[in-house]
């Protein structure tokens, strides 16, 4: 599934088959952008994949179901009443309940700042509510939060693996630098349906940077130069060291990790499969397709799948150009969210 944003500021969904095929699309409009500081946002993506179908929420907080065969279905609302709200929301992999937080800020300053000093909030207070949902059904609010005026770093929604939802705790929502990952800038955890913190996943030092379904996590070094692949409990997998890791990912399977500027990571194999190394027009990787397959897009748009080997990266060439105001453009670029 390639989410990306049109110049209308619609955000549109296409589920891509190996042969470049779109078999099912729609396009809607994404939930508000607030506005922090002098910083770039870092909101969790508005779709999810979950049980071989994708959930989207809109600007209202309405959560539809995308199915394979393109029908589009409502599932649940959850309540946006004004552009300075943020939604990040999960899915149970088997579809049937969800879970979501959303984080207001004070209103914004009138007038608005006119130079770096001045406020950007008048008063009043950030809060969070945290809701839950069973699709099909009415969300309600668990948890409500006031923060009081100070900037808050609060917790966020990041997914829902088989052991439950996770989210991160003391997260980061805007940043005026590169992240090695924009979805998991916090301590990620599993939390309960009443807002209860439950285990760290990957032990008390993991940095998580991606996580799989199963509680394989991704775990990033504080340079941001090595990781390592660990169960949830903390064990590890394997490891690597190499260069600065941008927007990483995990493959399906636990044993690749791909870096969106053009580097791969295998756990069998100690040399790192590179573009670089096979004169490869400039590519960003979005992800992974399968175990053994990361998906490219080129500056021109073009979607591609290369097989990570020893020798180097070849791109086979899907022939789908994905248009997109900006491919790597926080909060949303172009993106591979899931495969279903």
């Amino acid at each position: 599934m390639i989410m990306s944003i049109e110049a209308d500021a619609k955000m549109s969904l296409r589920l891509v088959d190996g042969k470049g095929r779109v078999t099912a699309s729609t396009q809607f409009a994404p939930p508000p952008l607030p506005t922090y500081s002098n910083c770039a946002d870092i909101l969790q993506p508005p779709v999810r994949v979950a049980n071989g179908a994708v959930y989207f929420a809109d600007s209202s907080g309405a959560v539809r179901r995308l199915a394979a065969d393109g029908s589009v279905s409502q599932v649940t609302t959850f309540q946006l009443t004004n552009k300075q709200q943020a939604l990040s929301f999960a899915v149970r992999p088997d579809g049937k309940q969800l879970i979501a937080i959303v984080l207001s800020t004070p209103p914004l300053h009138d007038p608005p700042p006119q130079a770096l000093g001045d406020p950007v909030f008048g008063p009043g207070s950030w809060s969070l509510d945290l809701e839950t949902a069973t699709a099909g059904g009415t969300a309600a609010v668990v948890l409500h939060k006031n923060f009081g005026t100070s900037f808050p770093s609060p917790t966020v929604i990041t997914g829902w693996d088989q052991y439950g939802p996770t989210a991160t705790l003391n997260s980061a929502i805007c940043t005026q630098n590169v992240l090695p990952s924009t979805k998991y800038t916090g301590t990620l955890i599993h939390l309960a349906m009443d807002g209860t913190h439950l285990d760290q996943i990957g032990g008390a030092d993991c940095q998580a940077w991606d996580e799989l379904v199963d509680g394989t996590v991704l775990c990033g070094s504080g340079d941001w130069q090595s990781f390592s692949v660990r169960r949830k409990n903390g064990d590890i997998l394997w490891s690597r060291s190499g260069g600065y890791l941008q927007n990483v990912t995990l493959s399906p399977d636990g044993n690749g990790v791909a870096s969106a500027d053009g580097t791969v990571y295998i756990r069998n194999s100690s040399q790192a499969a590179s573009f670089a190394r096979t004169a490869q027009p400039a590519v960003q990787i979005l992800g992974w397709a399968d175990p053994g397959h990361v998906v490219t897009i080129g500056t021109d748009g073009r979607l591609g799948l290369s097989a990570p080997a020893n020798n180097g990266l070849m791109i086979v060439d899907l022939g789908l150009t994905i248009t997109s105001t900006c491919q790597s453009c926080l909060p949303y670029g172009v993106s591979l969210i899931g495969t279903i």
